[in-house]
C-alpha cells in the first residue's frame, strides 16, 4: 500500500546528494544505487495504481483516506518500506564490493603479464 515510500524518498536523496558530492559519488557508484531505488519505487507505483491503491486525487493513498488506517501505513513504510530500501542497499554494496575487488584483481594480472613480456612488446 504504501511500501514504496522509503526507496522512493531514500532514492530522492542520494540523488540529490550525488549533486553535490560528484568525485565521492562516481567512486560510490551512487548513479547505479539511487537508478535501482527510483526505478523499484517507479515500478511499485504502477503495480499500486493497477491495483487501485495508488490514486491520482488527494489523499494519493487510498489506505489514508480513513484517519484510522494511517497508522498501518505508517507501519507499513517504516517496516516494509525501510526493509525494500535496505535491501537494495545490500545489493547495491554487493556489487560494488564485487567489482573493486574485480578491479584490483585486473590490475594485478595486467601488471604481471606487462613485466613478463620483453620490452619490444610493450
Amino acid at each position: 500500500m504504501a511500501c514504496f515510500i522509503a526507496p522512493l524518498v531514500t532514492g530522492i536523496l542520494i540523488k540529490t546528494l550525488e549533486r553535490f558530492f560528484k568525485n565521492t559519488a562516481e567512486k560510490l557508484k551512487l548513479n547505479i544505487l539511487s537508478t535501482m531505488l527510483l526505478g523499484g519505487s517507479m515500478v511499485l507505483i504502477a503495480e499500486h495504481a493497477w491495483n487501485g491503491e495508488v490514486t491520482m486525487y488527494p489523499p494519493f493513498l487510498t489506505a489514508m483516506s480513513n484517519p484510522a488506517d494511517m497508522a498501518v501505513a505508517f507501519n507499513e513504510i517504516t517496516t516494509v518500506g525501510l526493509l525494500m530500501t535496505l535491501g537494495i542497499a545490500g545489493l547495491w554494496a554487493g556489487g560494488l564490493i564485487i567489482y573493486y575487488k574485480n578491479s584490483n584483481l585486473t590490475e594485478k594480472v595486467r601488471s604481471r603479464i606487462l613485466t613478463a613480456l620483453p620490452r619490444k612488446w610493450c
